[in-house]
């Protein structure tokens, strides 16, 4: 895991295995925007696409896009 996490970029890490318990542990210990299991490159809209360090800033895709465009305010009210 040092080796794979050695690196100053995150956007994508792949896991091949037959055994599947390992590889969720895995990906939970990569510093990696995707983690593929048993594949690679495969992209759907619908999910958050965006890497971990300097390979870049944000998600794309899916609705946390939006978290981009948003600004959070926080606004307490009284009603007594």
């Amino acid at each position: 895991m040092p080796t794979a996490n050695n690196t100053d970029y995150g956007l994508g890490a792949g896991v091949f295995t037959c055994d599947i318990s390992k590889p969720i542990r895995t990906a939970k210990r990569l510093r990696a925007g995707t983690v593929w299991i048993n594949t690679w490159n495969v992209v759907d809209a619908t999910l958050p696409c965006g890497g971990y360090k300097q390979s870049g800033w944000g998600r794309e895709m899916g609705n946390a896009v939006f978290n981009n465009y948003m600004e959070i305010k926080t606004v307490i009210t009284s009603l007594s």
